[in-house]
């Protein structure tokens, strides 16, 4: 019996030996890194009007600015699905029976354009100080 269980014990211990036996396969590691420039086919602009004051007397209304913007956007070839009325803000005095003399109204758009140097055009076609600001 004590040879059977020194036996059972040799060949316990002798497979666990094989069992951890290192892995000498030689191995090739690897890292990688990509960069690609692409041009969207789609772009969405956002573009801020605001109302201002020419002179003392004269305001320059959002109304004047729009009609700006909307002939620069046909004049460009966008579709009027493609053109839309983000936000539109002001400020009143609702305590007084008269709106005030320098109330200023803004209106934001967002366009959707399909290329990029139409912008120029656009902007160019409204005028500056009527411009708040534009995104991308």
């Amino acid at each position: 019996m004590k040879k059977l269980m020194i036996i059972a014990l040799i060949a316990c211990t002798s497979l666990s030996g094989f069992a951890q036996s290192a892995d000498l396969r030689k191995k090739v590691e690897v890292n990688g890194n990509a960069e690609m420039e692409i041009t969207p086919d789609e772009i969405f602009i956002g573009i801020s009007l605001k109302e201002y004051m020419k002179d003392a007397k004269r305001k320059v209304t959002i109304e004047e600015l729009e009609k700006q913007l909307q002939t620069a956007v046909l004049k460009a070839g966008i579709a009027n699905q493609d053109f839309t009325i983000n936000n539109v803000s002001s400020y009143t005095n609702y305590w007084e029976k008269k709106k005030d003399a320098n109330f200023l109204a803004s209106k934001q758009y967002k366009i959707k354009l399909k290329d990029l140097n139409k912008l120029d055009q656009i902007i160019a076609s409204v005028d500056p100080k009527g411009i708040a600001y534009t995104n991308v």
